[in-house]
């Protein structure tokens, strides 16, 4: 097929990009599915690149990717295209996403180790006749947080195995943060109490 020489020059495509961008945030703004679905199509690729390299997980790019794009249909109205691109305000909205998920991360593996450090002292004052292996250590404690006051055991278990800080259990629990930290303490005294009556 013949082609015809235009006048477009990549500067020109970019801004034509960009114009599209903002006409389908605008769009968004109005709850407009097909928008929707265009901007995703048009912008996951870019955005799931730069989530792969952030954190370097297949799984977790492929996630912070559905909150990135669930967080721009819901704050659509806020994009002010004075102040950025389309592209740059979607791309720090991916950004920030992923340092979520890295700071939620960290939080978790020090809870982690902060879990393993309490197992390894429960080990250690147990003193059961044979050592307990570290599977079965950690079903006990399963075992013995189930049987805590339901919110000694849930506070627990969202600090040790979801890896939240007590500042978030308190804003999703809605309860007082101080009253957190003394479930929370309480619950690991119940907990090594549990175990020496249990091997005592």
């Amino acid at each position: 097929m013949l082609r015809f020489p235009t006048n477009d020059t990549p500067a020109d495509s970019h801004q034509a990009d960009a114009r599209e961008d903002a006409r389908l945030l605008s769009l968004l703004a109005q709850e407009n599915h097909e928008a929707f679905e265009r901007l995703y199509r048009r912008r996951s690729a870019l955005v799931y690149s730069l989530l792969k390299r952030m954190l370097t997980n297949e799984m977790e790019a492929q996630e912070v990717l559905q909150d990135t794009f669930v967080r721009i249909w819901r704050v659509a109205r806020e994009f002010d295209p004075d102040r950025s691109s389309a592209l740059t305000w979607i791309i720090m909205i991916a950004r920030g996403r992923a340092i979520d998920r890295l700071r939620s991360r960290s939080r978790f593996a020090a809870n982690h180790a902060a879990y393993q450090s309490e197992i390894a002292s429960l080990e250690t004052e147990v003193n059961a006749p044979q050592p307990l292996h570290q599977e079965e250590l950690a079903r006990a404690c399963a075992d013995a947080l189930n049987k805590l006051p339901e919110g000694q055991g849930h506070a627990l278990q969202l600090a040790f195995f979801r890896g939240w800080t007590h500042d978030e259990i308190a804003r999703a629990l809605g309860e007082p943060l101080g009253t957190i930290k003394a479930r929370i303490r309480r619950g690991l005294i119940a907990l090594r109490k549990t175990f020496k009556d249990r091997h005592g």
